[in-house]
């Protein structure tokens, strides 16, 4: 959960679906090529799809909404794929936990807003699983892209004067500032516990072992697979080249020979079963059997027992910091204590965090709250009531914004800077 970016925000790209598999090959087009990257129309259209969905946008009623929401996308897109370029040059990388986490986040922030994940579903057509699977690489290429943009900003600064000036200019449509809530939180993570996991492995093995002895991978995949975007094909991804899969994943698909079957591939989604299909170039064409662990009512149980023993042995908000770099497993607040700063309670992504700040005194932890992703632990340090935003009573906020701005402003000129240097070509009309 970061806190959001005012200008120039990247939250609408954090999740940008892209269609794997081989009819995206036949059917798919370039929408844009900026250097050695290239933006492909099933991309915006996706982006604009998700980014409709949560502006709740009609295709009947907002025909001139959704046409500059396209060319949004596609500069934006553009803007990535330029940051990228640099941050390539930069050898900046991100870990494989680092985009789960960012996964888990954007999809409950949607289904958050949606209500559920059966709505976010029929809204995208496509489960949840699909999702995170289509998504993954393009998820980490914004993560990379976050990181260069946090390093090229860090250095700037607005002085006193700065803000009195940004407030004089602004004053009129800065609108109204929210009641914010300066929160900690514990994330208690429910997974599956070692039962689980021993159950998922023997099922993948037994698979494996009944594939080496002769039996269709098709049939067994349609079956037993927990990968719903490729089960109905019998496990078939299509053909894609590096970089579409998880590290150990693709480290084992280009390995084998074709017809070969793998050994059992651990990730983290669970026990994989691979066969090569068929290879064309720098390219492969797999098909799998994902065995995920499922996490039994036993090891939900028990994580609600941790954090409720953990609740109960905190008696200050020191004690609170401990625990959450102890247990957390948000691994953007851990090291900080389970601090998520001042928040917005419209903007968390998770509602059930939000309906219990309300009803939650200064310095009180909650009690285990569940939510879609485990369960959390809150604490509320301070409170600052909201309203009309003046230098007296809201300094801070007014700061945050002349900031943003500045960032904003110089952020625009670096772009421009680097689009020079780039080859850059829209296809898009």
């Amino acid at each position: 959960m970061r806190a959001p970016v005012l200008i120039f925000a990247f939250s609408c790209l954090l999740c940008q679906p892209r269609l794997l598999g081989q009819e995206r090959n036949i059917i798919d087009g370039v929408a844009a090529v900026v250097g050695e990257h290239v933006i492909l129309k099933s991309d915006v259209a996706q982006l604009v799809q998700m980014t409709a969905v949560e502006l709740r946008l009609d295709p009947g009623l907002d025909g001139k909404r959704l046409l500059k929401l396209q060319n949004d996308v596609i500069q934006n897109l553009i803007n990535q794929k330029l940051i990228l370029e640099i941050a390539e040059v930069e050898s900046i990388e991100v870990a494989e936990r680092e985009v789960e986490t960012a996964l888990d986040q954007y999809i409950s922030s949607h289904v958050a807003r949606l209500g559920s994940e059966e709505r976010l579903e029929e809204a995208l057509g496509k489960n949840i699983n699909e999702l995170r699977r289509e998504s993954w690489s393009d998820v980490r290429e914004q993560l990379i892209g976050e990181r260069f943009r946090a390093e090229l900003l860090k250095n700037i600064s607005v002085t006193r004067n700065e803000v009195t000036a940004f407030y004089t200019l602004y004053k009129d449509s800065l609108g109204i500032i929210p009641t914010l809530y300066d929160l900690r939180h514990i994330l208690f993570e429910v997974r599956p516990g070692g039962k689980s996991r021993r159950r998922a492995q023997a099922l993948a093995d037994s698979l494996r072992n009944r594939l080496l002895s002769g039996e269709t991978f098709t049939p067994l995949a349609r079956q037993f697979s927990n990968d719903p975007g490729s089960a109905p094909s019998g496990g078939e991804l299509g053909l894609v080249g590096r970089g579409t899969f998880v590290q150990a994943f693709e480290e084992a698909a280009f390995s084998l020979n074709s017809g070969e079957i793998s050994p059992i591939v651990t990730t983290l989604f669970g026990y994989h079963i691979i066969q090569l299909v068929n290879k064309l170039g720098e390219k492969i064409n797999v098909r799998h059997i994902l065995i995920s662990p499922q996490a039994s009512v036993a090891d939900e149980d028990s994580i609600y027992a941790l954090a409720l023993s953990v609740r109960d042995s905190i008696t200050s908000a020191d004690d609170f910091s401990n625990m959450a770099s102890v247990y957390s497993a948000d691994e953007n607040t851990r090291d900080g204590g389970g601090k998520l700063g001042w928040i917005n309670p419209a903007s968390l992504p998770v509602k059930e965090m939000s309906q219990v700040l309300s009803i939650l005194d200064v310095g009180e932890v909650s009690p285990p709250v569940n939510a879609s992703d485990g369960y959390h632990l809150m604490l509320i340090s301070d409170v600052r009531v909201g309203g009309f935003p003046t230098p007296e009573s809201h300094w801070i906020e007014i700061e945050q914004m002349a900031l943003a701005k500045k960032k904003g402003d110089f952020f625009n000129s670096w772009i421009e800077g680097v689009s020079s240097a780039v080859f850059i070509k829209s296809y898009l009309e």
